[in-house]
């Protein structure tokens, strides 16, 4: 659902004249009826509906209906149609099951009688085991680096921090993020925060040369979280290129903390096709 959208120096103009909503009243759904729930906060984003709003609030939505103490663990998400920013979006939550460890949520996100997305979440009370991570965070900028340069993008409330040592014209895949706002101690808002930034970039150009005349469009989306994470404090996404054939490309990627605890694992397949002229 994230569509394709003017390079990253564009956002100022593009933005200009638009009232942003704070990344608070995104998240807050009212719940209309039994496990029914309403994003009603809207404005006039000149783009499409973003992919990772409605992908934060359909697990958010999915996280009120859970008992106490069980947290996201993760979330697969189709993408069905473009949503319109300016209309309210219901999200309708079925409770597959609750068993002694673990809870699974299905989620209908609808708008104007259309549905745009589905998505299938699990939730996992906390407990004891091994940590172990092969997997480490490469050599980038800190983001309290004064060479590490700020950078502008569609979502609200969200700073970020270009980390890489050598920049070029190809798409940004590394990326460090953090909430502007206080978000307390609700680890759920927090997985939505994370899942809010991980659809905004790609990996596919990791595979092929930038090209400005190609529409990307999210068809599904997983993200596994790992480990507790807060969103609010700087997180660092690195994304990769897996494959790209037959008007599709499938990316993966990777989000650390700032002490190098990877705390989520996401995976997307995206249309990737020619604009019409």
């Amino acid at each position: 659902m994230s569509t394709s959208f003017p390079d990253m120096p564009s956002m100022d103009s593009l933005y200009a004249n638009v009232t942003m909503p704070r990344l608070l009243d995104l998240l807050h759904l009212d719940e209309t009826n039994h496990d029914v729930f309403r994003a009603k906060t809207i404005f006039e984003d000149p783009i499409n509906l973003y992919g990772g709003q409605v992908a934060a609030q359909a697990l958010r939505a999915a996280g009120t209906t859970v008992p106490e103490g069980r947290a996201p663990h993760s979330f697969h998400c189709y993408f069905l149609r473009a949503g319109d920013p300016k209309l309210p979006v219901d999200y309708f939550v079925n409770r597959d099951r609750d068993g002694r460890a673990y809870s699974a949520r299905t989620v209908s996100a609808m708008q104007d009688g259309r549905e745009i997305l589905t998505m299938s979440a699990s939730f996992h009370v906390d407990e004891q085991g091994p940590d172990i991570q092969p997997a480490g965070m490469p050599d980038v900028l800190y983001p309290d680096d004064p060479r590490a340069k700020p950078m502008k993008t569609r979502t609200v409330d969200i700073d970020y921090r270009d980390p890489r040592l050598v920049t070029d014209d190809t798409m940004i895949r590394q990326v460090w993020a953090k909430a502007s706002v206080e978000l307390g101690e609700d680890p759920l808002l927090h997985a939505c925060v994370t899942a809010y930034v991980s659809d905004l970039f790609t990996g596919l150009f990791t595979l092929t040369p930038r090209r400005n005349d190609v529409a990307l469009s999210s068809l599904d989306h997983a993200m596994w979280f790992l480990r507790p994470a807060r969103a609010d404090e700087w997180c660092f996404m690195e994304l990769f290129g897996e494959s790209l054939n037959g008007g599709r490309g499938l990316y993966s990627g990777s989000m650390f903390n700032e002490r190098g605890e990877l705390i989520a694992r996401i995976m997307q397949e995206s249309l990737f096709r020619a604009r019409k002229s």
